[in-house]
C-alpha cells in the first residue's frame, strides 16, 4: 500500500530535506556581496574618470584633469577616510559644510555595506569550505547570483522608467538627514551632475546583471557535478 513517502518499487523513499537556515541565508548573502563588489568597481579611476567625461561633468572645470584632482581625493576619502576639505589655495575649501556632512553620510553608509558584505562572504566560504560537496549549498549560491540578475532586471526597468522618483527614494532611505539635495551651481552637482549618477547607476546594473549570472552558472555547474 503506497503511503507518504512509500516508493514505487516497495520501498520507502527518504524524505526530502528542507533547506535549512543556510539555504535562505545564502542567497542573500551572495547578492550582497557581488552588489558591493561591483559598487567598489565603480570607484576606481578607470570608472570615474570616463563617467565624468560622457556626463559632462568635466565642462564645467577649466579642464578634465582639474575635475578629476577634486574627485579622485573625494573617492579616496570616501573609501579610506579623511575630512573631505579640499584646499583651493586660496583659504577657502572646494565642498561646503552641508556637502561635507552628506559626504560622511555616504562614507558611513558605504561602510556599512561593506562591513555586512564582508560578513556575508565570511558566511559563504565557511559554508562552502565544512561542506564543500553539499549540492545544496552550491545551489543557495546559485540562487542568489540567479535572483540578483533577474531582480537587477525588473529593478532596472522600474528605474529607466521613473528614475527621478528611485533616484529621490534612494536618498530619503539612506539620508533620511535630509542633507543631500544642493543647489544646480554647487560644486557638488558641478562635479556630480544628474548625468553622472544616471551612467553609474547604469553600469552598477549590468555588473549586477553580469556577475550574478557567472556566480549563477559556475555555482550551478559545481552544484550538478555533486548532485546524486
Amino acid at each position: 500500500m503506497d503511503g507518504a513517502g512509500a516508493h514505487p518499487g516497495g520501498g520507502v523513499a527518504p524524505a526530502r530535506q528542507g533547506r535549512g537556515w543556510l539555504g535562505w541565508l545564502l542567497p542573500s548573502a551572495t547578492a550582497l556581496v557581488i552588489i558591493v563588489v561591483a559598487v567598489l568597481m565603480l570607484t576606481t579611476p578607470l570608472w570615474m574618470h570616463g563617467a565624468l567625461r560622457q556626463s559632462g561633468a568635466t565642462q564645467a572645470f577649466a579642464t578634465p584633469e582639474q575635475a578629476f584632482s577634486f574627485s579622485d581625493p573625494t573617492v579616496n576619502q570616501l573609501l579610506f577616510g579623511g575630512d573631505f576639505y579640499i584646499d583651493l589655495g586660496d583659504g577657502h575649501t572646494f565642498y561646503t559644510a552641508q556637502e561635507v556632512s552628506h559626504l560622511r553620510d555616504a562614507r558611513a553608509v558605504l561602510y556599512l555595506f561593506v562591513a555586512l558584505a564582508l560578513a556575508a562572504l565570511v558566511l559563504i566560504v565557511a559554508a562552502l569550505v565544512h561542506r564543500p560537496t553539499d549540492a545544496r549549498r552550491w545551489k543557495a549560491v546559485a540562487r542568489g547570483g540567479a535572483g540578483l540578475a533577474v531582480g537587477t532586471v525588473v529593478i532596472g526597468v522600474v528605474a529607466f522608467l521613473a528614475f527621478d522618483a528611485a533616484f529621490e527614494l534612494f536618498h530619503r532611505v539612506f539620508f533620511s538627514g535630509g542633507n543631500w539635495e544642493f543647489p544646480a551651481d554647487s560644486n557638488m552637482i558641478q562635479l556630480y551632475p544628474y548625468a553622472f549618477w544616471q551612467l553609474t547607476a547604469a553600469a552598477l546594473g549590468v555588473l549586477c546583471v553580469v556577475g550574478g549570472g557567472v556566480v549563477w552558472w559556475l555555482a550551478r555547474w559545481r552544484a550538478s557535478r555533486l548532485a546524486p
